[in-house]
Order: C-alpha cells, then sequence, then structure tokens
C-alpha cells in the first residue's frame, strides 16, 4: 500500500507527499499500513476478543480503546510500540474500499462480521445498481450454481461492484478465481434486498441460483 501523509495546511490524510502546495507529513510507511489495516479488519470483524474489547450492537468501540487494546496485546514483542490514535485514523480514513467507519471518536467495520458477534448495522438500499460481481475459487463452483451464495460465518453475502474487486477477491480463495455476475433485479424481484456497505462494496442475504447471470474466469471478462 502506499504511505499515508497528513497536510500541513488544511491537515486531510492523504497518499500524496505534496498537499496544498506544500510537502505533507508523513504518518505511515506502505508496510505499516498494510499491517495496521490487516489487524484492524481482524478485530473489528471478527474477534475483538482476541485483544479483550467488546463491540457494542452496531460494531463501535473507541479509537483509542482500540489503540491501547492492540499495543497491550503486543506489548512484550514492541511490534506496535509506534502505535497512536492518529496511525488507526489515517487507516480509516484512505481505506480504498470503505471498511470502516469513524464518528466522534469511535470506529467500526462498516461490513465483514463474524455473524456470531451479533453486529446489526442499518444500511442504505441499492435500488439502482443492474450488475453485481461475486468472487471466488472454481472450486466452489459446483455447490455455488446448486445451492447459490450463502454468508457462511458472516452475516452477508459480498458483492463487488466491479470485476476487478470481485477476482482480487476471488484469488484469495484459490489459484483459479471465478467471478459470478449476479443480476441485482432479479434479487430485487425475489424479494431479497441489496444494501450499500460502501462505494464499492453491496452487502445481501443470500444469492439463489436464478440469480447468477453468468461466470466468467477472472483472464476473461468478456
Amino acid at each position: 500500500m502506499k504511505p499515508v501523509y497528513r497536510c500541513r495546511v488544511c491537515g486531510e490524510f492523504t497518499e500524496n507527499p505534496v498537499h496544498c502546495g506544500k510537502r505533507a507529513d508523513l504518518v505511515l510507511d506502505g508496510v505499516k499500513r498494510l499491517r495496521l489495516s490487516k489487524l484492524m479488519s481482524f478485530i473489528l470483524r471478527h474477534c475483538p476478543e482476541c485483544v479483550g474489547l467488546k463491540l457494542d450492537s452496531e460494531g463501535w468501540v473507541r479509537v483509542e480503546d482500540l489503540v491501547n487494546a492492540i499495543k497491550e496485546r503486543w506489548r512484550n514483542k514492541e511490534a506496535y510500540n509506534w502505535l497512536d490514535v492518529i496511525h488507526v485514523i489515517a487507516v480509516a480514513a484512505l481505506d480504498p474500499k470503505g471498511r470502516f467507519e469513524l464518528r466522534n471518536g469511535l470506529i467500526r467495520a462498516r461490513y465483514g462480521h463474524q455473524s456470531r458477534l451479533g453486529v446489526r448495522i442499518e444500511y442504505e438500499c441499492d435500488e439502482h445498481t443492474k450488475t453485481l460481481f461475486h468472487g471466488t475459487s472454481s472450486r466452489n463452483l459446483a455447490s455455488i450454481l446448486r445451492e447459490g451464495v450463502k454468508p457462511v460465518r458472516r452475516s452477508y453475502v459480498h458483492l463487488a461492484t466491479s470485476m476487478t474487486d470481485a477476482c482480487e477477491v476471488g484469488a484469495r480463495h484459490g489459484p483459479d478465481p471465478v467471478v459470478l455476475v449476479i443480476d441485482a433485479d432479479c434479487l430485487r424481484k425475489l424479494g431479497y434486498r441489496v444494501y450499500v456497505a460502501s462505494h464499492s462494496v453491496r452487502l445481501v442475504d443470500y444469492v439463489p441460483p436464478e440469480c447468477i447471470a453468468k461466470v466468467l474466469r477472472c483472464l476473461d471478462n468478456r
């Protein structure tokens, strides 16, 4: 990932080392940014108890509590002795997929929570997007075409607004990623609401097989 800077003039976080005509201050290098982003996602989506935190019913926790919990958990290894509130805010503010949300000193993951955590977030409904994408491994294809796409351990099925993002997700599942092209109007006609999680991610309770319009390999998006 790119480094994160903070503008000396307007105070905004940016990936550009020059902002408002002035050299910006380095906040996080790319390596630390990626490592912290992955850790924040893991804690806020999957295992807050791993660092002694408890999320509220909407997934919120205090930024300061998150920072302190991480530093305490790794205090003997000095892996995060550099960590401060500004680093968490910077990662959340510039996340390319809008994974995090900040509000009044609180932070939460916008989507991706394990269902066991019982987090329920009110999302805006998407009434307009026609086509969505879901990345997976080719080894899962037969069961998906038979049974549809289920959320498994998560609260919702995640759908991408772009083929590229779906391919990235599919690649995490195996060496032969495929993308399911989803007919969003089909979902709506069957009574499944499509929710806006971020600018690039949509959520749905379930994708039935009849709403899978076609399957593409990631090197073939014809």
